[in-house]
């Protein structure tokens, strides 16, 4: 078995289809020959359609390349066992006809990981889309509701049957399993965030929450009130018919009129916040040795909003590490879809250039370094994006829970605007390590991953390691 203690730690996020496509050794081995990757963050559960979906150029140069178009994947990667569920309506519906239905991905990669000094970690995203009706028996049961009245399209986190699923499922895999530990993510913002970026209706004004909102004092009459005059506002933007004193002055009036918008923000922040200190706590109870942290979503490093709602240093008391996103490849062609979207609505008084000059200063990044409104697509943004993120992300902790920085590479987009570089890579993986991250966590997925790629991985952790970067252990 490698000496783990002697060096730093280094996970990739890989998806359990690709594990059973090209074989459990192969990968293992690929992983730590050209990334030097001691730990493997599989699902357990997979409810996000991009591997369904992925273009051609996302098929990649390792193993046996397969494409995912023309074949059903499962979104349940081990049994489920129904003792554990008994608490919730909702159930993990039957796996059988999709690919590798009757296997177990834990079981499978328990003894060539150990063999290879390679920790096993469980790994879960947030479902939001509606093919999730085929996954989970009654999910429509658990949707947020907006402040119209409509059924949405991602659960509610006050809701007692949702939490309730959660906590069994973290239950069922970690009383069936022994894992090195676990992470999590739920890729969605605020109701703020949603209006401003997707002009979507906000919610969630379900009874669940509007009985917490009573004992927290809040007004539900008023804060719905308020949220409507916000999406009103910004609909109205988005039409161009632009406020007499202007988009952002409007809104801070709405704002200054209905201080229940803010506590209601507040109350869905603390909704997330207490499901991800729930979870962990489930986690422990079964396995007190897991180790249970999260991946942030990438609008943490571009919408301001979302940034000021996720705070890293309250995500201490109750992380074993955090996974910061730093995709600064992709970050390019989202952050000028991002200043597309702030300029038809609360930032409607700027061109979208000038929002790109207005976040970036407000962010931190330097205006003058990183690429023009216009080249973010093909550009990206700089290894100086993930210094800064990752530096922001270890010094908000304190030091007191470790960093893995979530570098990513090889991201598909419509058209392919960019193109990974090893050059790219080597620098954001460098330069993540000079900023105090304990480790990394290669991201977005394996299967999309160029060996020369992963190649420049390692090659930029030797380099950090020979220049005094990497603490031995990294954080393990």
């Amino acid at each position: 078995m490698a000496d783990q203690s002697a060096e730093p730690f280094v996970g990739v996020q890989l998806g359990s289809h690709s594990v059973f496509d090209e074989g459990v050794e192969h990968v293992l081995d690929t992983l730590q020959e050209t990334a030097h990757v001691n730990a493997v963050f599989v699902y357990s559960h997979a409810y996000q359609n991009f591997m369904k979906n992925r273009p051609a150029e996302g098929l990649v140069d390792h193993g046996q390349g397969v494409g995912n178009k023309d074949r059903e994947l499962g979104y349940r990667w081990v049994p489920a066992h129904e003792e554990y569920y008994r608490a919730t309506v909702l159930r993990h519906a039957d796996n059988s006809g999709t690919v590798y239905a009757d296997r177990d991905i834990f079981d499978e990669l328990a003894e060539p990981a150990r063999e290879r000094g390679v920790a096993v970690f469980g790994r879960m995203l947030e479902g939001h889309e509606e093919f999730l009706a085929r996954a989970i028996i009654n999910w429509p049961q658990i949707l947020v509701v907006d402040v119209y009245g409509r059924r949405g399209d991602v659960p509610c986190w006050n809701n007692p049957d949702y939490r309730s699923w959660m906590t069994a499922t973290v239950t069922d895999v970690f009383a069936t399993h022994q894992l090195a530990g676990f992470k999590y993510g739920a890729e969605r913002s605020g109701p703020l965030s949603q209006m401003f970026l997707n002009l979507k209706a906000p919610g969630c004004f379900c009874e669940h929450c509007q009985t917490l909102a009573v004992t927290r004092g809040i007004s539900v009459d008023r804060a719905m009130q308020g949220f409507r005059a916000v999406h009103e506002l910004c609909e109205r933007c988005a039409r161009g018919d632009r406020p007499a004193d202007g988009a952002f002055v409007s809104l801070v009036r709405l704002l200054l009129r209905y201080p229940e918008v803010f506590a209601w923000e507040q109350l869905w922040h603390e909704a997330m916040d207490s499901g991800a200190q729930e979870m962990y706590g489930t986690i422990k109870a079964v396995q007190p040795a897991a180790r249970v942290g999260w991946h942030v979503w990438h609008g943490v490093t571009f919408d301001p909003f979302y940034q000021a709602e996720m705070d890293y240093a309250r995500m201490a008391t109750y992380s074993d590490w955090v996974k910061p996103v730093v995709y600064h490849d992709i970050a390019g062609v989202r952050i000028q879809i991002v200043c597309d979207q702030l300029a038809r609505t609360v930032f409607s008084d700027l061109t979208p250039p000038a929002v790109r000059t207005l976040l970036f200063e407000v962010l931190g990044y330097d205006p003058d370094r990183e690429a023009s409104y216009q080249d973010l697509p093909t550009s990206g943004m700089s290894a100086n994006y993930v210094w800064r993120e990752v530096r922001r992300c270890v010094h908000s902790l304190g030091g007191s829970t470790p960093v893995y920085a979530g570098v990513g590479f090889d991201v598909p987009t419509n058209g392919n605007p960019i193109r990974s570089t090893p050059e790219g890579v080597s620098q954001a993986v460098y330069r993540a390590f000079e900023a105090g991250a304990a480790g990394l966590l290669v991201s977005r997925e394996y299967d999309e991953m160029r060996l020369e790629n992963l190649c420049a991985v390692g090659a930029a952790i030797d380099r950090a390691a020979r220049d005094g970067l990497i603490a031995p252990g990294g954080g393990q």
